[in-house]
């Protein structure tokens, strides 16, 4: 008689158990959600995932790779340190440089996230010539994003390379305009002088909702080039409420008040930074101008002379100081500026009418004849 087999059937839910014990469920989360580019939900994981098994390689590895691609090197070598005890604070940017070119580079997932955060860390600590060579890798490596490319165009920036840098700040914005982008853009256009672009980049990004007051001192800025002081004086007055003690937006908002005639708020303005900025030859000079606008030359005088205390071969400061002792009918002092200003700048015409005017002023105007002349140069 033939003896009956018995079918074994097993719970599948026992080997479920089994493999579960044996795979981080944690790191197949986080590799999902990272796939997913839900790189929150990911950093969280993570997070909870190391709470549970601090010692998982490859929990660390994710997060390590996490946190190079959002930027985070302090984090990422944190976390490298767990795979790699060589690596440290003092040496993580060395050993991620030298990673990004071996053959073992697949180590640090996408190498050109890794080159994107190396070249934020030398841009911020202003190594720049080394953050362009690793955007430029970047972008060689097929990426064009268009932080990079913005990031790229402010290092440019920092080095004076102000076309190079239009141009990066205008491929970022064909890719993608963003409102920073944008504003980057303008503040490159007011550098290049082209005012009127800049402030059409302005009002682009504050038609999307941004606001900032970087715009804000900016845009000013070429609205007062453009000859529209009535708007500048809005936009550094909005800036002021915030920053009331900015030298620049002090300075900017009084010279705007001289331009449409508002004399009492330009000296206001200009003694309140006065305050804050003691040692600032340009500011004593703003506001001497403007006493000068409201007959107030002996004051005038005396902030001409502490302009000069601090910078003391300024021709602009010794020309204006000329100008304010003629007003005084102190021509023998004015003339005298005026000698020493041809004598270190004789190609400079404006010093020849300068003292061809205070000689006529002076009652002097047959002598003054040569100097309009030379001023024209028709002589000399």
């Amino acid at each position: 008689m033939e003896m009956q087999r018995l079918l074994v059937v097993r719970n599948p839910w026992s080997r479920a158990r089994k493999w579960a014990r044996n795979v981080n469920l944690w790191y197949v989360g986080v590799r999902v959600t990272k796939r997913l580019g839900a790189s929150q939900l990911a950093s969280l994981m993570i997070s909870r995932g190391l709470q549970a098994q601090p010692q998982r390689a490859e929990l660390h590895l994710e997060a390590g790779r996490l946190y190079l691609k959002n930027g985070q090197l302090e984090q990422a070598a944190w976390h490298w340190q767990h795979i790699n005890p060589a690596v440290d604070g003092e040496n993580f940017v060395e050993w991620l440089e030298r990673t990004c070119v071996e053959d073992n580079g697949a180590i640090l997932g996408n190498r050109l996230d890794a080159l994107s955060a190396l070249g934020n860390w030398y841009f911020q600590s202003g190594r720049f010539h080394k953050a362009i060579d690793c955007f430029n890798r970047v972008v060689g490596g097929g990426r064009f994003d268009p932080v990079v490319l913005n990031n790229k165009g402010l290092c440019l920036l920092r080095l004076g390379r102000d076309e190079e840098a239009l141009s990066q700040f205008q491929q970022a914005a064909a890719i993608k305009m963003i409102p920073e982008i944008l504003v980057n853009t303008g503040l490159t256009l007011n550098r290049l002088q082209r005012y009127k672009e800049a402030l059409i980049c302005y009002e682009r990004a504050q038609r999307r909702g941004y606001s900032s007051q970087e715009l804000t001192v900016n845009k000013g800025y070429a609205l007062f080039h453009l000859g529209r002081y009535d708007e500048a004086v809005l936009c550094f007055e909005m800036a002021k409420i915030v920053s009331p003690r900015d030298f620049v937006i002090l300075n900017n908002l009084a010279a705007c008040y001289q331009k449409v005639g508002r004399y009492d708020a330009a000296a206001e303005t200009y003694s309140i930074a006065l305050k804050c900025f003691p040692h600032d030859g340009a500011l004593h000079n703003n506001y001497a101008l403007c006493l000068e606008r409201q007959q107030r030359h002996a004051e005038a005088l005396d902030h001409y002379d502490r302009a000069l205390e601090l910078d003391t071969d300024n021709g602009a400061f010794l020309a204006n100081k000329a100008q304010c002792l003629a007003r005084l009918g102190r021509y023998g002092e004015a003339l005298a500026i005026c000698d020493r200003l041809l004598q270190n700048s004789p190609e400079t015409r404006f010093y020849w009418g300068l003292k061809a005017d205070i000689l006529t002023a002076a009652g002097a105007g047959e002598e003054a004849v040569e100097y309009y002349n030379r001023s024209l140069g028709l002589t000399g």
